[in-house]
């Protein structure tokens, strides 16, 4: 039972089964593999993403890291017997604002899933000049010793015209 076709009847068959193999050949080699380049390709971007943010985060722990040991140096340097409160009234005394100071508020703050601790000492002059503040906060800042203030309340004072009250919070690693 063979069907028999003309010449014009073959060529149609070969013709359409060159089609279909066409088909079968590009659904299961072709497509797959233009897929497989185009995954590579965003694959690729998406690398190069992210090794362009672990170059800026490396750029920032190399920062981090020169500012943490130039930190522990000063640290080191100041000596283990170092107060802040003892050196804040010394700096207060040097700017000649030891009468000034109505209170002063130490404590020590533990941090959190750390051995380090916090010294913190708040204190409020009375009647103090913009030029003495002044003066005081560039000795307590760049004395060194790792000490910084955290916050500052300045006000006119009630009770000297031209004069400031201050309320600082002050704080060091030990």
């Amino acid at each position: 039972m063979a069907i028999q076709l003309n010449k014009r009847e073959k060529n149609a068959v070969w013709v359409a089964g060159a089609a279909i193999g066409l088909l079968i050949m590009g659904k299961l080699v072709i497509f797959p593999y233009l897929e497989a380049q185009k995954k590579w390709a965003r694959q690729i971007e998406a690398k190069k993403v992210t090794l362009l943010e672990m170059q800026a985060l490396k750029v920032d722990y190399k920062n981090f890291k020169q500012f943490s040991d130039r930190s522990q140096v000063r640290l080191e340097k100041r000596g283990k017997d170092f107060s802040l409160f003892s050196f804040i009234n010394g700096v207060s005394d040097k700017v000649k604002i030891n009468e000034n100071i109505t209170y002063m508020k130490p404590s020590t703050i533990q941090q959190k899933g750390s051995q380090l601790k916090v010294d913190v000492v708040e204190m409020r002059f009375s009647g103090v000049t913009l030029e003495q503040l002044m003066h005081y906060l560039h000795m307590v800042e760049k004395s060194g010793n790792q000490v910084f203030i955290k916050r500052a309340a300045i006000s006119n004072s009630a009770k000297k015209k031209g004069y400031l009250d201050v309320t600082l919070l002050m704080e060091t690693i030990i």
